[in-house]
C-alpha cells in the first residue's frame, strides 16, 4: 500500500480547510452571521450553531477531546432523549448526543449556545468576583439533568441498546456509565478590554469550570483553535 495522498483524500481537506474559514467568519463577522441567520431554517443565533456543526460533525467529535467521536447512529445531532425516540420513544431534546468509537461506546451529551452568548453577569458580585452568567449557569444544568434522566432510563429499562423511531433495536453498545457532559457557549474575547485581558473576569470564568467536574465547558474559540489543530496541526 502506497503512503500517498488519495484524491478523496485530498477533497476532505480541502472541504475541512473551507469549513474552518466559514467557522472563523461566523465567530468574527458579524454581517457574515447575520447573513446565516436570515437563511437558516429555523430561525436563531444557535440555530446557525446547530446547522454548522450538524454539516461538520467532524468538528464537533474530534474538537470537543481527542477521543474520536460521531453521532449517536447515522441520523442528526440533535435528538430526543428522556421519555422517548432513541431511547425508546418522544422526550426531551438534547442539542447533540453523541459516542465515542470503540468496541463499546460510551456517550457524550453537549448543549450549544451561541458565541455571543455571555459567561459571566455584568455587574460583580463582589469587587473583583463575578459569577457565572444565568446562560452559562442554565446551560450546565440543563446539561446535567439531561444525562442523568437518560443514564436512568438507560440503566433501568433499556441496558446498553438504543433504538429507531419505530422501535428496532440497534446493534450499538452504550456504556452507561458517567456520560460526558458538554457545554459550548460564549467567547474568551469577552474578557479583554481595550486591548487587555481583564483578570478579576478571566480567573472568576476559569475557577467556575474547573470547579464543575463532571461538566467541560469549552468556549466557540476554543473550540475553532481546536479544529485548526486538527486540520492544519497549529
Amino acid at each position: 500500500m502506497g503512503g500517498g495522498l488519495t484524491e478523496e483524500d485530498i477533497r476532505l481537506i480541502s472541504n475541512r480547510k473551507e469549513q474552518l474559514q466559514r467557522f472563523e467568519r461566523l465567530l468574527t463577522d458579524p454581517d457574515y452571521f447575520q447573513q446565516a441567520e436570515s437563511l437558516a431554517t429555523t430561525r436563531g443565533a444557535e440555530a446557525v450553531w446547530q446547522a454548522f456543526f450538524e454539516k461538520n460533525q467532524w468538528i464537533f467529535g474530534y474538537g470537543l477531546n481527542l477521543i474520536a467521536c460521531e453521532s449517536i447512529d447515522d441520523g442528526k445531532l440533535e435528538r430526543i432523549t428522556t421519555g422517548a425516540s432513541i431511547f425508546g420513544g418522544a422526550g426531551k431534546r438534547i442539542d447533540a448526543i453523541m459516542r465515542s468509537k470503540g468496541l463499546i461506546s460510551s456517550m457524550l451529551f453537549c448543549e450549544i449556545k451561541t458565541h455571543e452568548t455571555e459567561l459571566l453577569a455584568r455587574t460583580p458580585y463582589r469587587s473583583g468576583v463575578f459569577h457565572a452568567s444565568k446562560e452559562l449557569g442554565g446551560g450546565v444544568a440543563q446539561v446535567q439533568v439531561t444525562a442523568n434522566k437518560a443514564q436512568q432510563l438507560i440503566s433501568r429499562e433499556f441496558l446498553d441498546r438504543i433504538y429507531e423511531d419505530d422501535g428496532t433495536p440497534i446493534d450499538i453498545g452504550l456504556s452507561t456509565t458517567r456520560p460526558r457532559q458538554v457545554v459550548v457557549i460564549g467567547s474568551l474575547r469577552e474578557f479583554i478590554h481595550n486591548g487587555a485581558v481583564n483578570p478579576a473576569k478571566l480567573s472568576s470564568f476559569e475557577l467556575y469550570r474547573t470547579s464543575i467536574q463532571d461538566v467541560e465547558i469549552i468556549t466557540f474559540d476554543e473550540l475553532y483553535q481546536r479544529a485548526c489543530f486538527i486540520v492544519e496541526d497549529r
